[in-house]
């Protein structure tokens, strides 16, 4: 991905944009607890996960997999674009690890007030093909 925004005109419903890969580990996971000021053990503390939570390990936070699909749409959008709204919903667990795929398909275009906004379906995929997060998204990219 570059800081290049995606012209309006290049850009079609049904596309599929390129993927991102995200790989959380436990170091980022404790960080970002620390900066959340989120002190809930099941994010740092995987005796207390496995043995008290019966959780397969330590959890990375659903406002860090909101993170990355932020990321990754403000990265596509590029220097010009603008992240107008996201919405996503955690709907499974994510262990430091595990491999997490950003994908995103264009689901509609539109002009308002002389702005091209494009509508994105995102999702994170793991590698066995579980989608633990999903996400819809409106940006503002240059026309011409």
């Amino acid at each position: 991905m570059s800081d290049t925004s995606p012209r309006f005109e290049e850009v079609e419903a049904g596309q599929e944009l390129a993927p991102m890969v995200k790989t959380p580990n436990e170091v980022q996971v404790f960080m970002f607890s620390a900066i959340t000021w989120d002190t809930h053990r099941t994010h740092f503390d995987t005796p207390y996960s496995v043995d008290e939570e019966s959780l397969p390990g330590i959890l990375v936070h659903g406002h860090l997999q909101g993170a990355f699909l932020t990321q990754y749409v403000t990265r596509w959008a590029g220097t010009e674009g603008r992240l107008r709204s996201i919405d996503y919903q955690n709907r499974g667990m994510v262990i430091p690890g595990e491999r997490l795929t950003v994908r995103a398909k264009v689901t509609g275009k539109s002009e308002e007030a002389g702005v091209g906004l494009v509508a994105l379906d995102m999702w994170l995929e793991k590698d066995g093909g579980e989608m633990p997060t999903t996400a819809a998204a409106v940006v503002e990219i240059p026309l011409g």
